[in-house]
C-alpha cells in the first residue's frame, strides 16, 4: 500500500487532506512540524512514498524541509508535493529545481490532491 506524510501546521489542512487520501485506499500519516531535525527523524521512521509539505509553517519552512531531504542520501528521492495559500512563479521555479513533482493550492481540494498524488504514487 502506499504510503503518504502529510506535514502541515494546520490540523485542518492535514485532516482533510489526509481524509481524502484515505478515501483513495492511500495510507496517510500526519506530521505538525516542531523542528527540521524532528521532521527529518520522523521521515526517516515512516520513509513514505510522497511527502506533502505546506511552505509556510512557522517552526519548520517547508523550503527548507525540501532542501534538508534533497541533500540526505536516503531521503533524496522521496516525491514531493507542495501545498501553500500562495503561488509565486519564482518560488515554482526554485521548487521545480528542488525536484518537487507538484503544486496544489490552499485550501485543498479533495479531488484535486487525491487525484494528484494518486498519479505520481502510480509513477515508477
Amino acid at each position: 500500500m502506499a504510503r503518504v506524510t502529510i506535514l502541515d501546521d494546520s490540523r485542518l489542512a492535514r485532516t482533510y487532506a489526509a481524509g481524502a487520501l484515505r478515501a483513495k485506499g492511500i495510507e496517510v500519516t500526519e506530521l505538525e512540524p516542531e523542528s527540521l531535525p524532528q521532521v527529518i527523524d520522523a521521515l526517516r521512521v515512516e520513509m513514505p512514498d510522497l511527502l506533502l509539505v505546506d511552505l509556510l509553517m512557522p517552526a519548520c519552512p517547508g523550503l527548507a524541509v525540501i532542501r534538508k531531504i534533497r541533500q540526505e542520501a536516503d531521503l533524496k528521492d522521496l516525491k514531493i508535493v507542495v501545498l501553500s495559500a500562495h503561488r509565486d512563479e519564482a518560488q515554482v521555479q526554485q521548487l521545480e529545481k528542488l525536484g518537487v513533482q507538484g503544486f496544489l493550492p490552499k485550501p485543498v481540494d479533495a479531488n484535486a490532491v487525491g487525484y494528484l498524488v494518486k498519479m505520481l504514487l502510480e509513477q515508477a
